[in-house]
């Protein structure tokens, strides 16, 4: 059962490529690898905590209402002032909320292809009186983890807050936490805290669910918080906290048969291994370094994107390895006409101008070994001919199921990294 399952996920791979299957006589799983999401990326937008500061407004707010007594609002420390804090405090005596952004503690989201987190321990409550004179002040941290699915619509999110400091006349206070998703979220509104009293020292913590009612399209939902505080005695007008973060949910539109959500702006990496793909491998490499493209390689190109039509990647696959355009080497144990960039992306040499593979770089697969282990046996490629470095692909004489392996690890990774078409994805090369 566990063959079948991965010989049809290879299948999906191949198509995905264009790439023809080949017999082997080893299980296709032990070849075909997981992606990787490679390290969590930072929101591009920076930080995403509190507002900079709400307190001109809950100023204004206070005088347009007739207020005498005291209000409050929010700000969010900025680094500079929380590391010079922290440097005259010392060590926090109560320790920041802990998720897998610890480490990363700086108000911003951070997120792999299906989580993402933040922790920000730098947002502040200041208590005035009508004149704006402080009265009293607490620090804060929140922390939030959101962890989807590739195969659901439903995801989980633990929310945390607590209240790290504040001074002696700071009165009672209550938090009051809201989260609203997009009009396809079910709920759209979770009350995370309800005027929930809060004290130094003490952690609030809640985890609830979140699915989204799928439609027939890609649904970008923006899923907004908004936090506030409410002091004893004071007028509670203090504008709240707003922030929001973004996820991607669709409904059998990026893999068929499978619904599920994914971080939009998180560029994952497809791991290609030289001990599972050989040559095949050393050919994307060698192209990535020598060819001035440098497809995927995230420190000097730029990412390759899926291209998800069958009958383009056909059409793709033809121009480059058709009938009658390549000719497979008998000195290559079981040659085929492998290409990158794949067929199955938009930045296919097919799609930039080349309509014969001819047209291509052109290397083969050189035997270092002849133990029977294709990968060991064919670790490497060498050029054919002259190359200038400016060539818009690369086509290599590969044994053949190398060149599936490879094909069946992308057709995996589109799976399980959900990617829509045109998303873009990093590719690199390791050695094991």
């Amino acid at each position: 059962m566990l063959r079948s399952v991965f010989v049809g996920a290879l299948t999906v791979g191949l198509l995905a490529l264009g790439v023809p299957a080949y017999s082997q006589s080893e299980p296709v799983n032990d070849r075909v690898s997981a992606p990787s999401n490679a390290e969590p990326e930072r929101f591009p937008g920076g930080r995403a905590g509190a507002e900079k500061s709400n307190c001109a407004e809950a100023a204004a707010r206070h005088k347009a209402a007739g207020s005498t007594g005291l209000y409050g609002c929010i700000t969010e420390v900025s680094e500079t002032e929380a590391r010079q804090r922290s440097a005259a405090t010392g060590a926090a005596a109560v320790p920041l909320p802990v998720n897998d952004c610890t480490g990363n503690e700086n108000g911003s989201w951070w997120a792999l292809r299906l989580s993402q987190c933040q922790i920000d321990p730098d947002v502040r409550y200041t208590l005035r009186d009508k004149d704006g004179t402080i009265v009293a002040t607490a620090l804060f941290a929140i922390a939030q983890q959101m962890d989807l699915s590739a195969t659901s619509l439903e995801w989980t999110e633990t929310d945390q807050l607590v209240m790290l400091e504040a001074s002696p006349k700071l009165p009672a206070l209550t938090a009051t936490w809201t989260t609203k998703c997009a009009a396809t979220c079910s709920p759209a509104t979770t009350a995370v805290f309800s005027k929930q009293p809060v004290k130094v020292g003490q952690l609030l913590k809640k985890t609830y669910k979140v699915a989204d009612v799928p439609t027939k399209k890609y649904d970008f939902l923006d899923v907004d918080y908004t936090l506030n505080f409410d002091a004893a005695g004071a007028t509670e007008i203090t504008p709240p906290s707003t922030w929001d973060a973004e996820v991607r949910c669709d409904d059998q539109l990026s893999v068929g048969n499978t619904s599920g959500c994914v971080v939009p702006w998180f560029t994952p990496t497809l791991n290609i291994s030289r001990a599972q793909y050989g040559s095949s491998a050393d050919m994307i490499n060698w192209a990535q370094i020598n060819l001035s493209g440098h497809w995927g390689l995230r420190s000097s190109g730029k990412p390759l994107h899926r291209l998800q039509s069958a009958s383009e990647q056909k059409k793709n696959r033809q121009a480059i390895c058709g009938t009658g355009k390549f000719t497979p080497d008998p000195a290559v144990e079981q040659d085929s006409c492998d290409e990158f960039p794949f067929a199955g992306t938009y930045e296919s040499g097919a799609l930039n101008g080349v309509d014969h593979g001819n047209a291509c770089a052109q290397v083969t697969s050189v035997r270092k070994n002849s133990t029977g282990d294709l990968p060991f046996d064919w670790q490497t490629v060498t050029p054919i001919g002259t190359v200038t470095g400016n060539e818009k692909c690369v086509r290599g004489h590969i044994p053949g199921p190398l060149n599936s392996y490879a094909g069946g690890a992308y057709g995996n990774f589109v799976q399980t990294a959900r990617l829509a078409d045109n998303d873009g994805f990093w590719l690199k090369v390791t050695s094991s």
